[in-house]
């Protein structure tokens, strides 16, 4: 919006008309009917009380007292009231603003795009009152920060005051003290004799609001005379375009007429740099009306010379370069930056309904690059519409003179659609490569960043990013739609296959996401993985969560791990997806996953993880897993080979259970604790076993070895046999059987137990089964459904525990079922011998050997 026209009358229904000038030329009619409003004719007629302002993002700022149905008054004291338009004429808010006389204060818009304004108000107790507000957020602005400014001496009184506005977006007020001791001194004094003087008449000072920095730095003196002038008066003041600093202009006054206009160029810090006298009003009949800062350096002060319109063109030192005429009726004068020229419009032709705009180029003082609306730009690389490579990692801007490192960011966006993603931002304190008094910035770029082709890319700069060397002031950036340009349409690799990895959570991320997860599901996870594939940026069909989210046991306090799936067989290649996921979790800080609300919970210190290669991490295991297993079926071909009929699988039975047991005790140590419901439940069905094995397999080993049978005779002979497998029983009570098996032949295998204590060993095993192995496949299903972490050994585990659950269910449904044929076939007097390879449908040794012993004792010829 260029301008705005306010109508004010008084009809049968009073309005207010706005006529909106868009930079394009569009014109939007609003028209605000007073009802609408809701505030009487007083508030805003006549148009004196009336302000309109305009302020981004693409909104109006009116501002008016509330006279309270009273007719205004300039001796009485009123609240005044902010109200925010839309461009359509809508009312988004209204708010307080301050209150105080009419025209008593000023609203001052910043310079940035969003900065806010600041309201300054001079009050009759000699204090000068300031407030800044915020731009409007969804229409609603917020008062940021207030204060007040006060004389130094209490014999001064304030004057006047002129607010101007700061390159950074802060604001500065130049100020006019009279003193109630005026004294006059030589009129041949130096301008050092006039500065350094206690007794002054006039004082003009400087204090700056720092937009950057939001300090107040202290009052500098500008000018101080003990002239006795009836008047001084303040005005313009504006900030120099060029980086070298503010101007004003000082007129004072004798007798009613101007006898001079002093022009005072100054630094932020209060130094003033130029002094200088302007034409001598009485000589020459000139009049000033006001100065602009010109786009290509200096500045141009705009008067009269009787009826010609004229303005001095100046360089920043001070020095007149040249005059331009302008024109000798009165005209509307202002200055066309981009272009350097200074253009005027007026009615100029007969036809009182036409008005014609004239432009006249001025003098560049300064060389630079016109494209970039900057006066301190020479070059950038990638130039402005350039084509760069993927993956470019540097960029870099060349000034036109020394710069040194200033507080704002450099941001580089891409272009989708009609959005702009941010791709990076870098504070200019963190840039490494450039020394001060250099001319040429150069800043790194992540690999993340120009990282598709054929895409388009814009860079911001902000307003002091840089400073100019000289001075410390703060130099121009670029705005946005500027400095623009596009990748190469070069094709990546070929599609690869698709993979998965972990995406940690940091604390506060945990904690939200929780809440959030709680809330709303898996759709959360929906809108996550949209975010993440938005910023890389792939096509959102790509990247996808697991509905499941796991603590990292490694972490105090716990931190969330999800399972992302990346999805190949499309441009851009999975191992280059990784790669950018990887390198923008590292500089999350400088990149939108900091800026969205669910891609903020990411965890930057955790890079992208994923799924190992697990022959590459477990090749010793598996390769020590497959040597066992080849020596466990050697060894169970070779027993069969030396003995067919014992129960040789005994060798693969015994082996099981040692590999469960195994992973039962690698699951606990290192995956116990992943979940800490499961922690508990999983120790306990470790231990609980050992301690019952164990307690059984004493109780049957010394109640067979309390008998004067065969089994006692075999553990005279092999007692540390005995021992060693009845410790290996605390696994497994079914271990014992190893002792009965006449495994190969061999004789320390050829235990007799008895009837009871294989039957206690049978309802030991299946007492055993119901505490371990089934609860522990329970554990092993439920670890399995909430882990995302995808590692070997719990897998490992899960299916070992199946495994032996299913052996030993099926085995002891068979052992039951022969059992119980066997009491069946006893119980009708027959005697079968049967041989299997199980321990249970073996036939019971000690009655066979009693048979035999007492066939041997009866006589052939007598009968038994």
């Amino acid at each position: 919006m260029n301008n705005s026209q306010v109508a004010c009358y008084y009809p049968d229904e009073p309005r207010i008309h706005l006529r909106v000038i868009i930079s394009d030329g569009h014109v939007n009619q609003i028209d605000l009917p007073l009802n609408t409003l809701n505030i009487s004719r007083q508030h805003f007629c006549p148009e004196d009380f009336l302000w309109f302002y305009l302020i981004e993002p693409q909104s109006i700022l009116f501002t008016y007292y509330d006279f309270r149905n009273e007719e205004p008054s300039l001796n009485e004291f009123y609240d005044e009231t902010g109200v925010i338009l839309s461009y359509s004429g809508e009312i988004l808010s209204k708010f307080p603003i301050g209150r105080g006389y009419p025209l008593n204060e000023t609203i001052t818009i910043s310079l940035l795009p969003q900065g806010g304004f600041m309201r300054a108000y001079l009050w009759p107790n000699n204090t000068i009152s300031w407030t800044t507000f915020s731009s409007p957020v969804n229409g609603i602005v917020t008062k940021l920060a207030e204060g007040i400014f006060y004389v130094p001496r209490s014999q001064e009184v304030f004057v006047q005051y002129y607010p101007f506005l700061l390159l950074d977006g802060g604001y500065g007020c130049a100020i006019v003290t009279n003193s109630s001791l005026p004294q006059l001194i030589p009129a041949n004094a130096t301008r050092n004799e006039i500065f350094s003087t206690d007794e002054v008449a006039w004082t003009v000072y400087a204090i700056l609001l720092r937009g950057c920095t939001k300090e107040l730095n202290e009052l500098s003196i500008l000018y101080q005379t003990s002239k006795s002038w009836d008047n001084v008066s303040i005005g313009p003041c504006r900030v120099a375009l060029d980086g070298s600093g503010y101007g004003c202009f000082i007129t004072p006054s004798l007798n009613g007429s101007p006898p001079f206009i002093y022009s005072i160029r100054f630094i932020s810090e209060g130094a003033v740099i130029s002094f200088q006298k302007l034409r001598a009003p009485t000589e020459t009949n000139y009049t000033m009306f006001d100065f602009y800062n010109v786009f290509a350096g200096g500045y141009i002060v705009i008067g009269k010379i009787g009826q010609q319109r004229i303005g001095d063109l100046y360089n920043t030192s001070g020095s007149k370069i040249n005059t331009v005429k302008i024109s000798q009726r009165k005209v509307h004068i202002n200055i066309f930056p981009c272009n350097n020229s200074i253009w005027y419009a007026g009615f100029f032709s007969n036809d009182p309904k036409t008005w014609e705009l004239i432009s006249i180029p001025l003098q560049k003082l300064l060389k630079f690059d016109e494209k970039y609306s900057n006066p301190n730009i020479l070059s950038t690389y990638p130039a402005i519409n350039q084509v760069i490579p993927l993956r470019t990692t540097l960029i870099s801007i060349n000034y036109n003179s020394k710069v040194s490192l200033g507080t704002g960011n450099i941001t580089i966006y891409q272009s989708i659609g009609e959005k702009l993603f941010l791709r990076q931002q870098t504070s200019s304190p963190s840039i490494q490569y450039m020394s001060n008094g250099s001319t040429k910035v150069s800043i790194d770029v992540f690999r993340s960043t120009f990282n598709r082709p054929g895409q388009s890319y814009s860079v911001v700069v902000d307003t002091n990013f840089v400073q100019r060397f000289q001075n410390n002031e703060p130099l121009f950036g670029i705005g946005p739609t500027i400095w623009h340009f596009k990748t190469e349409n070069k094709k990546g690799k070929l599609p690869s296959d698709d993979a998965s990895g972990l995406l940690r959570l940091s604390a506060n991320g945990t904690i939200a996401f929780k809440k959030a997860y709680s809330h709303r599901g898996f759709s959360i996870l929906q809108d996550f993985s949209d975010q993440i594939a938005d910023i890389i940026p792939i096509s959102r069909s790509r990247i996808k969560f697991r509905d499941a989210y796991q603590p990292d046991p490694h972490t105090n306090p716990s931190k969330i791990l999800l399972r992302v799936y990346l999805i190949g067989k499309s441009e851009p290649d999975i191992p280059n997806v990784i790669e950018d996921i990887r390198n923008l979790l590292a500089n999350k800080d400088y990149n939108q996953l900091s800026r969205e609300n669910y891609t903020s919970w990411l965890d930057n210190t955790y890079p992208f993880v994923i799924t190992d290669d697990i022959w590459a991490r477990y090749k010793i295991a598996i390769l020590l897993a497959g040597a066992i297993f080849l020596t466990v079926l050697f060894s169970y071909i070779y027993a069969i080979r030396r003995n067919k009929d014992a129960k040789n699988f005994v060798i693969i039975n015994i082996t099981l259970i040692a590999q469960d047991f195994i992973f039962d005790i690698l699951f606990v140590l290192q995956n116990g604790k992943d979940f800490k419901e499961l922690f508990i439940p999983s120790v306990l069905t470790l231990i609980m076993p050992i301690f019952f094995n164990t307690c059984f397999a004493l109780f049957i080993m010394f109640s067979e070895n309390s008998k004067e049978d065969k089994f006692n005779d075999w553990l005279r002979k092999y007692p540390q046999v005995a021992a060693f497998f009845t410790i290996l029983s605390c696994v497994d009570i079914e271990v014992l059987t190893i002792l009965s098996s006449r495994l190969g032949g061999l004789n320390i295998f050829a235990a007799v137990f008895s009837t009871g204590a294989e039957s206690m060993i049978f309802w030991a095993s299946f007492l055993n089964f119901l505490i371990e192995d089934v609860p522990q496949f329970i554990i092993r299903v439920f670890y399995w459904k909430k882990n995302i972490t995808y590692t070997i050994l719990p897998n490992i585990a899960l299916i070992s525990s199946g495994i032996s659950l299913l052996t030993t269910f099926l085995g002891k449904i068979y052992q039951a079922t022969i059992r119980y044929g066997r009491k069946v076939n006893q119980g009708s007097g027959f005697l079968e011998k049967s041989t299997t390879i199980t321990n249970e449908i073996e036939p019971e040794q000690e009655d066979i050997t009693e048979n035999e012993n007492f066939l041997k004792k009866v006589p052939l010829n007598q009968k038994v």
